[in-house]
């Protein structure tokens, strides 16, 4: 291999380690603009000493390389989790719609259900015609088992099972089918 091309490989290596020292020590830039600066030198030294093939090939490797590379490692922080959890928007909402859910369910408590799937203590069931995810306050239920919420901690549901209620004036049992 010729040495230019050693040195060139050198720089771009280089280019790609300050690019991803970006990654993990944000600095604002500062070191994306030193590996745009190490590709640049790379391409021009190949341009310089190379033939017009390794420069061409060189100048299209950056140009088309470099961005779908790059788009690829956004594509996948942003599949991340540790990203959905901060972001709002890729957590699928915002502060004051997890607020207004955690508002609904605490309506929950004193309300009348069924389950919906088995209670290991965790399921969901069926309470004011709304499937909610739920725990049982440590035993087992089975599917289609009257529940009462009990309490709403931390967001979760707590159900506790019952007997069949006889005040179901508010409750429509079409909801549970």
């Amino acid at each position: 291999m010729e040495s230019y091309l050693t040195v060139a490989f050198l720089l771009v290596g280089v280019g790609v380690a300050l690019l991803a020292g970006e990654f993990f020590l944000p600095t604002g830039g500062f070191l994306i603009v030193g590996a745009a600066a190490f590709f640049a030198v790379a391409v021009g030294l190949i341009w310089y000493d190379g033939t017009r093939t390794e420069a061409a090939v060189a100048t299209i490797g950056m140009c088309v390389g470099l961005p779908a590379a790059g788009m690829g490692v956004m594509h996948g922080w942003k599949r991340m989790a540790i990203t959905s959890g901060l972001d709002p928007k890729g957590a699928g909402g915002s502060v004051t719609s997890a607020v207004s859910e955690l508002v609904e369910l605490d309506k929950l408590k004193g309300r009348y259900g069924k389950t919906v799937s088995p209670m290991r203590p965790a399921g969901s069931v069926v309470i004011d015609g709304r499937r909610v995810d739920a725990l049982s306050e440590g035993m087992m239920i089975d599917v289609g088992v009257w529940v009462k919420c009990m309490d709403v901690r931390a967001g979760r549901v707590i159900v506790r099972q019952v007997d069949e209620p006889t005040d179901l004036r508010n409750f429509d049992l079409e909801d549970l089918k």
